[in-house]
């Protein structure tokens, strides 16, 4: 597969994706499901096959192409991209079968300091205790990647994304924005792992340490900055704003810097945030109806950017904001 395939398999899904009323997607689980069986039959999460060094170059497409038409389901794809790409790098007894699962991940909590779940051996594997938070994805995906601690080592292994007596899912969370995407907790009470469907095990902090560089959060705010550009009226703002995006776009594509890529996350949110607010005091009040794409872009860019928030981002904010 090539870029240009690629473009053409989006292309296709997205006009399957025209024809189902989009401004619902984020509120909708149902068609939110509908929407993401449309772009995995189309294959647009398979990554896996192509070359490592190559996945920013196709989720850059990705995201700039899909975004604006449902962050919600934009953030799904971030999952299962995610859940993919940890499943190709590790050989791992059922790494095919599960590919061709629909995975979500919940992982996050391996960044904490603290066991937040715990592992105990049996025959055949583990058994797990603890909570899993912000799962999203619940009756969208059919399996998930989690995480436990066992003696010092972290694991990441593969779950069936069902409620059981031993995976008991809890309710699904409100928010104002992205609430389709039915985020749950899960406690874990005496879960069952097989060791066959233990994805990898590192030392513990791994996770935390060997964390890539990742300018996903930046392409899926892009996205939403060429979809807020586009509905843009007012010619002047318009021109204005795409040269602004397109400038950042330039650098974040260029660094590998981590500090360079936080200093332009917070420039990215800030002009786009900017940009929407624009829009939608120049189109007037009936920019606030549930229909209008500004309001919505407002929403979904509050949900990218709070994102794998750490303590660097959240004080690069704070600063941005006291140095007015």
């Amino acid at each position: 597969m090539n870029h240009e395939i690629y473009k053409k398999q989006i292309k296709s899904a997205i006009e399957e994706l025209k024809i189902l009323d989009l401004y619902r997607l984020d509120s909708d689980s149902e068609l939110l499901n509908k929407a993401f069986d449309i772009l995995y039959k189309k294959e647009i999460f398979k990554l896996y096959k192509i070359d490592k060094s190559l996945h920013n170059e196709y989720k850059f497409i990705l995201f700039s192409m899909l975004t604006k038409y449902s962050g919600s389901l934009a953030f799904l794809s971030i999952q299962i991209l995610a859940a993919n790409a940890i499943m190709a790098g590790n050989n791992f007894p059922k790494q095919e079968e599960y590919f061709a699962k629909k995975c979500g991940v919940a992982i996050n909590h391996l960044r904490a300091p603290v066991t937040v779940v715990w592992a105990t051996p049996c025959e055949g594997g583990y058994r797990l205790k603890g909570k899993l938070t912000w799962a999203s994805g619940y009756k969208i995906f059919d399996t998930l990647l989690i995480g436990f601690h066992y003696n010092g080592r972290e694991y990441e292994a593969m779950a069936r994304f069902e409620n059981s007596e031993n995976f008991q899912v809890g309710e699904v969370a409100s928010s104002f924005v992205g609430d389709s995407m039915a985020t749950v907790n899960i406690e874990l009470n005496d879960f069952f792992v097989p060791s066959e469907d233990v994805v990898s095990s590192k030392v513990m902090g791994n996770y935390t340490k060997h964390k890539s560089i990742s300018k996903t959060v930046h392409f899926a705010l892009y996205g939403v900055g060429l979809g807020a550009v586009e509905a843009l009226q007012d010619k002047d703002v318009k021109a204005s704003a795409k040269s602004q995006l397109e400038s950042i776009k330039e650098q974040f594509l260029e660094t590998e810097s981590g500090e360079v890529m936080d200093r332009l996350r917070i420039e990215l949110f800030t002009l786009i945030q900017s940009v929407i607010t624009t829009g939608m005091v120049l189109y007037g009040g009936k920019s606030i109806l549930l229909e209008e794409k500004m309001q919505r872009y407002y929403r979904e860019l509050i949900m990218f950017n709070s994102n794998g928030l750490n303590n660097t981002i959240k004080g690069l904010f704070k600063e941005n904001f006291l140095s007015r």
